[in-house]
């Protein structure tokens, strides 16, 4: 009988945790519309499932992100992406614990960056000068922040108020990304700690020093520049109390 009791106890316990975990575990992105989201609807559209930002017509003249109507602080984020561009010239990224600029399309906040750029920028915004200046450079998992009021944190703020906080590592981001398909992108962010995945790697931790919001939206954005589209899709939060 006291083994039929403990196994009941067990099984209820299991049945909490995992009732716990559902509750935590928030899908953001219903696969149809864009309800519990805010931006603009030139620059983001629903197509088959999947929240799609920018335009295979014509470039957008600046970035815009389109944000989820709620904070969130520590949490676990998993989504899909998706770039379609010609010769690794799309770029864009999720950022988070992002706040609005007033009179701006922009936020202020950590990115997760995706796709490429120019190579002479991340020797602007890094400490790091890449040995092919001439090629786009792969951004897919590095930390970015952008657009705070401090911004000391900045190498050249009156150039681009930003900084790459931490560079993913190009052998391994050419090994694990595949360019023109879906790929997992995972966000841990809790308390000063943050990690990036992608495909299921890690491809960077960062420890925040500075005294920075540690409360936001979660932003995807469509980036400025040639024509080109993201599609993100299976957005998922789980809420770290």
């Amino acid at each position: 009988m006291k083994y039929l009791k403990n196994i009941f106890r067990l099984s209820l316990l299991i049945l909490i945790t995992a009732s716990c975990q559902n509750q935590n575990n928030i899908q953001l992105f219903d696969g149809q519309t864009l309800a519990g989201w805010e931006g603009s609807d030139s620059a983001f559209r629903v197509e088959n499932s999947a929240i799609v930002g920018g335009s295979l017509e014509k470039g957008l003249e600046e970035s815009y992100y389109l944000c989820t109507t709620e904070e969130h602080s520590d949490f676990e984020l998993t989504l899909a992406v998706k770039l379609v561009h010609t010769d690794l010239k799309g770029n864009a990224g999720i950022s988070f614990r992002a706040e609005r600029i007033p009179g701006s399309s922009a936020v202020a906040s950590y990115q997760a960056d995706i796709g490429y750029i120019t190579p002479g920028i991340v020797a602007r915004a890094s400490d790091h000068t890449p040995a092919d200046m001439n090629n786009p450079f792969s951004l897919w998992g590095s930390l970015i922040d952008e657009n705070r009021e401090d911004i000391s944190r900045y190498p050249d703020p009156d150039w681009y108020p930003g900084v790459v906080l931490k560079l993913s590592e190009r052998e391994l981001i050419n090994r694990i990304v595949k360019p023109y398909d879906w790929n997992e992108v995972q966000v841990s962010a809790i308390g000063k700690e943050i990690e990036i995945k992608i495909n299921g790697v890690t491809t960077v931790k960062y420890t925040e020093k500075s005294d920075v919001s540690s409360k936001g939206a979660i932003c995807l954005q469509a980036h400025q520049g040639e024509p080109y589209e993201v599609h993100y899709k299976d957005i998922r939060i789980m809420k770290i109390d």
